[in-house]
């Protein structure tokens, strides 16, 4: 019985010796000369497990889990190991085969290719191996995604790019939420159209509706039948009317207190005290009367750098009532504000009278059009 027992740790020792041999070199599976570190000829089997829990905890018995259950999912990966029983190269498959999404979170501070977590749409799946890194490092990668990629609702597909370009499936809304959306660069934007047509070379949007009005609408609450698209010294844009109706009492009056600009000496630009408002940039009709009395000279008014709104001239030596009395002028404004109106004389003659008339001076004015 000795002998027996001898003889059987002698095998067992040469079998533990071949063991032992085998590990500093390549070990086949059904297949003599193995060319890798492990040579399989054949089927490989790894565990496959099924869960349907909405939380799962990965551990060292794990290769392939698929999900089944009925609600979002969280999944949880072991923390690295530091130096003995770390698991540098494990992997890890996870497929998702519900209508739901698998969450797979990284143990703090670890990362899954910088990234606390990943997510796995409904019916796709995922595949991760350990780096060997511990502390807050990229301590998994993601080796590939599962995933059908498709190209829809103004997206194309070439191979895998996903590209800009297609037609719209179905209505679709850019909801910026206080976020701007910028389009830059020197190309334009073409509405109906994809060739630039004569004369926009200098255009950044063209819309072409062909021979169909009604191309454009703009609402901000200013649009009115008849209105026209009016631009401030800004370049902001409202729509105003092109007429007013100037002969139904909407005249505005000059403001201020009016004094006697001619008692000086002559020259342009005499303080009167008064001015004039005007509301917007267009034409303006002006109506305007005074009553002087004087020898020979021109008198006249005057809003500075834009044009004169009365004036009488000199035809006797001697004094006389000036006249015309009443004249009009139509003058343009291409900027809004306020505006002083200035008194101007030839010559130093001081008249014996003014705005002795009756009615006394009168200047108002009225918008006609833009």
């Amino acid at each position: 019985m000795l002998r027996k027992f001898t003889k059987l740790g002698q095998l067992l020792g040469l079998l533990a010796s071949s063991f032992v041999f085998s590990q500093a070199g390549n070990v086949g599976i059904n297949t003599p000369n193995p060319g890798s570190t492990l040579d399989i000829n054949g089927s490989v089997a790894a565990r496959y497990t099924a869960i349907t829990a909405a939380v799962y905890n990965l551990n060292s018995a794990d290769f392939h889990v698929s999900y089944n259950g009925t609600a979002n999912a969280v999944f949880n990966l072991p923390a690295a190991i530091s130096g003995v029983g770390n698991f540098k190269g494990r992997m890890y498959t996870i497929k998702n085969n519900t209508n739901f999404t698998i969450t797979v979170n990284s143990a703090a501070p670890e990362t899954i290719n910088g990234n606390a977590s990943v997510s796995v749409p409904a019916n796709q799946s995922v595949q991760l191996i350990n780096t060997g890194l511990t502390g807050a490092a990229i301590t998994w990668e993601v080796m590939t995604a599962n995933s059908t990629i498709t190209a829809s609702n103004g997206l194309n597909l070439s191979g895998t790019d996903v590209k800009l370009g297609g037609t719209l499936s179905q209505p679709t809304h850019i909801a910026t939420d206080g976020n701007n959306l910028s389009i830059d660069g020197t190309g334009k934007v073409l509405l109906g159209t994809n060739t630039v047509p004569a004369g926009a070379a200098n255009s950044k949007i063209v819309i072409d509706n062909g021979t169909t009005n009604g191309a454009l609408q703009i609402k901000d609450g200013t649009e009115q039948l008849g209105y026209v698209l009016t631009s401030d010294a800004n370049g902001l844009a409202t729509w105003s009317s092109t007429v007013t109706t100037a002969f139904a009492d909407n005249w505005t009056s000059y403001s201020g207190t009016l004094v006697n600009p001619f008692t000086g000496g002559p020259g342009a630009l005499l303080p009167t005290g008064i001015s004039v408002t005007i509301p917007a940039k267009g034409w303006y009709f002006f109506r305007c009367g005074v009553t002087i009395q004087s020898n020979c000279n021109d008198y006249g008014f005057y809003i500075n750098g834009v044009g004169e709104i009365w004036r009488t001239y000199c035809n006797v030596a001697d004094v006389q009532m000036m006249s015309p009395r009443d004249q009009n002028r139509v003058l343009y404004f291409s900027t809004p504000g306020t505006y002083s109106i200035v008194g101007v004389k030839t010559n130093a003659t001081v008249p014996t009278g003014f705005n002795i008339g009756n009615p006394a001076f009168y200047l108002d004015f009225v918008k006609f059009q833009n």
